[in-house]
């Protein structure tokens, strides 16, 4: 694996990711936050924990970057792999925010604006990732 090239992926993934997670969660979503408050930590609590927010942002990037890297194909359509790549992932994160549903006092419709908007994050960071991989490595000198 091609370290520094994974590196550059796992900073550039987290960054946008988190940045499409901010939009998501504090832009879009701040209405049905709004009406589910009594449900809700504070925001004085939830800040408090942001810090493992970006932790497990992390360890999604690192462990999204490394399975991208390793399943890639150099030399095919890297925007078609990036999108392929995302709604495979957002796939297997969906049921996610169906067992949220289940297990909290959560509206469907929330849930179901999770999924979509989960889907367009790990699309973003699908095709993110497969900007970086586009270009294959350059070759080896002794």
């Amino acid at each position: 694996m091609d370290v520094k090239k994974y590196l550059i992926a796992v900073i550039v993934v987290f960054v946008v990711y988190s940045a499409a997670a901010y939009m998501t969660h504090n832009l879009l979503l701040a209405p049905d936050y709004a009406a589910m408050s009594a449900t809700l930590r504070s925001e004085s609590a939830f800040l408090h924990r942001m810090p493992v927010l970006y932790l497990a942002n992390l360890i999604f990037a690192l462990a999204f970057c490394a399975i991208y890297a390793r399943g890639y194909e150099p030399g095919k359509s890297w925007p078609g792999q990036g999108f392929r790549y995302g709604l495979l992932v957002g796939t297997l994160l969906a049921p996610v925010a169906l067992a949220a549903y289940v297990a909290f006092p959560l509206p469907g419709s929330v849930a179901l604006k999770w999924i979509g908007l989960g889907y367009v994050q790990i699309v973003i960071a699908g095709l993110t990732a497969a900007s970086i991989y586009r270009h294959p490595p350059p070759p080896k000198t002794l």
